[in-house]
């Protein structure tokens, strides 16, 4: 996948000016880690089809990802719960792969967003 990752800078900057540089960076760091980890639950859940348990991962990303400006994968989140919704399990193998891709795309954008603030 060459999907370019778009984060929410705005959101960034606001959870940065509410809980200070120091508290919100280490929030993004626990987000790193806990969205990498859900990203390699929900890669393990399809590989073994279980769409119950993928869809409640996916659910997770979908609620964890907008509070550190990580929409875009936000919306495949959303598109993922939706083809095990209405039955689509035959194209939720390629919605995972790119909510993955992304996902790990979205994480290493926000590994330098110390660099990145500290230019600004």
């Amino acid at each position: 996948s060459r999907e370019v990752p778009k984060l929410n800078y705005e959101e960034i900057h606001i959870l940065l000016s509410e809980l200070g540089m120091q508290q919100g960076l280490r929030v993004f760091e626990r987000v790193l880690f806990e969205v990498s980890d859900k990203l390699c639950q929900l890669e393990m859940a399809v590989y073994e089809k279980d769409m119950q348990a993928a869809r409640r991962i996916a659910h997770n990303l979908k609620s964890l990802c907008p509070q550190v400006g990580l929409d875009s994968v936000c919306d495949i989140a959303g598109y993922f719960m939706n083809a095990i919704d209405v039955g689509d399990l035959g194209i939720t193998p390629v919605i995972c792969q790119r909510m993955v891709c992304l996902g790990e795309a979205s994480l290493f954008q926000l590994a330098e967003l110390p660099r990145v603030l500290a230019d600004q």
